[in-house]
């Protein structure tokens, strides 16, 4: 019984309590709201072109509220770029106070493209309170030359000033705004828009003064409209932005645009510290060809790639060297009206114990004449299949000039690095940025040019970064003094030191491969009258070395035309507009309540 009669006993206590709290009422929790009753601003046009402002916002406040927030924007789409870039302001808050000039408690912060004021306002309960901002601006003046403007064309000075912003989170019962203008100013002008962003509504009052313009609005603005002021006057009295200036701001507007400085300047160093050759010699002309080399590693050396003129030159060498012949062949077509000259190839020497072949120039071989190394092929035959030898002819010039020592690494290889770093700087870098640039509204085609511009120093200075060791350096000494001898041959001075017709063809594949072969053969005009035995062409008569080195020319034409050639592979197919408005030009925001 005892155990009943206390369950009933905390029963009848937990009764009597929800007795006494009573029903629940409704309205017990207070509401909260925020009106802006007056929003009055002052705008000081100094001749330096910066911008005093001044804001006071009267605000009611119902319910208990902490204070008021204030976003101002510092970052615009720039109008003389359509929007395809920023355009910054630089603004400095001067002072926060009540009304009696007490300065009041502010959290500053940058949101976006804002400058976020949190404004702690005591006693903000039911009342009404007054805040003051004072702020100074600079950047925010427009200037036109020649151009179509607000409320007329030609030359004038503008400010386009957005004075309440028209993202505030309460209605304005009433707005004004005073621009004062510096002494001397003539051509005076002045509009003014309402309304939401975007807006063309000008319901506003407007009075000109002694030193600048009143503006009033005639009806209240409700939640996000604002009200925009734009005055226009004649150029000479506020000084304007020089083309320092300009490049200044719009670098400072535009930040991700110093990457690319930055890259320039990383790589200009690494290429400096890395990529260049030692000094080289005073270049002496040397008369015989560098020891140990040939014409191809010459040809590389030379420009640190090997090209299909090397090749070329290559298969001329070898020929000279008595491992195949080279021969004119006529195709007759359409009844023997068009003729189209082909060229056959012949092995001379066995594959196996050829002596003195390196290994690409045994791939060349192999390359052309198949995995049995002799007979003879048409040079036509070769099309879209020698191709796949390029790579490993290509692989095993570099081989050998690496392990003579002219290279630490592979030229090859070096620039590819970098190629590969500026191509993966743009893969990566470009999806990166434009989350940042979403982040810091900075616009799309800036972001992208930001991150192109940044890989061009990576890939530029990359082509320039392949180095020579000091024996390399040495060596291209030589083939650049070997080199002015073949391009000054014909001088009496180099003539000289032709010893006799066997140098013609010993020497000439080096000239192939530096480009020289014209002015190698004139020098043995009236020389030589013999053509060499290991090309057979269809001219008769006078030997004449220049014509010569014309028909060589036309078979190593083919022929790297031949070595080059693969098959297509198939694809797939693929098919101030004028005027302004409410919320335009700098100034704006808006704000709320916390």
């Amino acid at each position: 019984m005892r155990k009943r009669g206390s369950r009933w006993r905390r029963v009848l206590g937990l009764v009597t309590g929800l007795l006494l709290l009573g029903p629940p009422t409704q309205g017990r929790a207070q509401e909260r709201s925020l009106l802006i009753e007056s929003f009055d601003g002052t705008i000081v046009v100094e001749p330096g072109g910066s911008l005093q402002v001044h804001e006071a916002i009267q605000v009611r406040f119902t319910g208990s509220w902490n204070g008021i927030y204030r976003m101002i924007p510092v970052i615009y789409r720039s109008e003389e770029l359509r929007g395809a870039a920023n355009r910054a302001i630089r603004l400095d808050l001067q002072s926060v106070t009540d009304d009696g000039g007490s300065p009041l408690e502010v959290e500053t912060s940058r949101e976006r493209q804002y400058r976020r004021l949190k404004i702690w306002v005591p006693g903000a309960q039911d009342a009404i309170k007054t805040i003051h901002l004072r702020y100074t601006v600079r950047d925010a003046l427009l200037f036109f030359d020649d151009e179509e403007g607000f409320e007329g064309g030609g030359a004038h000075d503008e400010l386009y000033w957005n004075v309440t912003g028209d993202e505030w989170e309460m209605p304005i019962r009433r707005a004004s705004a005073r621009v004062e203008l510096p002494s001397g100013v003539t051509g005076l002008r002045a509009t003014a828009f309402t309304g939401a962003y975007g807006s063309q509504e000008r319901a506003v009052d407007i009075q000109e003064l002694d030193d600048g313009f009143y503006f009033e609005t005639t009806r209240d603005l409700g939640y996000k409209q604002g009200m925009t002021v734009v005055v226009g006057w004649d150029p000479g009295v506020v000084a304007r932005p020089t083309a320092a200036d300009n490049a200044r701001r719009f670098l400072m507007s535009n930040w991700l645009l110093f990457l690319p400085f930055v890259s320039f300047i990383l790589m200009y160093r690494r290429w400096r510290a890395h990529g260049r050759d030692p000094e080289r010699r005073a270049i002496a002309p040397a008369y015989r060809p560098p020891e140990n080399m040939t014409p191809a590693e010459v040809g590389t050396l030379i420009d640190n790639r090997p090209d299909s003129r090397d090749i070329t030159a290559t298969l001329v060498d070898l020929a000279v060297r008595g491992h195949l012949r080279i021969e004119e062949v006529e195709d007759k077509k359409l009844l023997g009206l068009v003729t189209k000259t082909d060229y056959e190839l012949t092995r001379l020497t066995p594959a196996a114990g050829a002596p003195g072949l390196k290994p690409y120039e045994q791939t060349l071989l192999r390359g052309v004449f198949g995995s049995v190394g002799t007979g003879s092929v048409r040079l036509s035959d070769l099309e879209n299949s020698f191709y796949k030898n390029l790579p490993t002819i290509k692989d095993g010039i570099f081989s050998e000039l690496v392990a003579a020592g002219y290279y630490d690494r592979r030229p090859d290889k070096v620039a590819g690095l970098y190629l590969g770093l500026g191509i993966a700087a743009v893969a990566m870098g470009i999806p990166l940025a434009i989350v940042a640039g979403n982040v810091s509204i900075i616009p799309i085609p800036i972001v992208i040019l930001a991150i192109v511009l940044t890989a061009a120093p990576i890939i530029g200075f990359g082509i320039f970064m392949p180095a020579r060791t000091v024996s390399g350096t040495r060596k291209l000494e030589d083939v650049l003094g070997f080199e002015e001898f073949l391009d000054k041959v014909d001088s009496d001075r180099f003539k000289r030191m032709i010893t006799g017709p066997e140098m013609f063809e010993a020497y000439l594949p080096f000239a192939m491969a530096l480009g020289l072969e014209k002015k190698w053969a004139r020098a043995f005009e009236g020389m030589l009258t013999e053509p060499p035995d290991w090309y057979v062409g269809h001219r008769h008569g006078m030997f004449y070395p220049h014509v010569f080195v014309g028909d060589l020319g036309n078979m190593t034409t083919a022929t790297s035309q031949a070595f080059t050639s693969a098959p297509r592979s198939t694809g797939s197919s693929g098919f101030s507009g004028g005027g302004g408005f409410s919320g335009g030009g700098f100034g704006g925001g808006g704000g709320g309540g916390f």
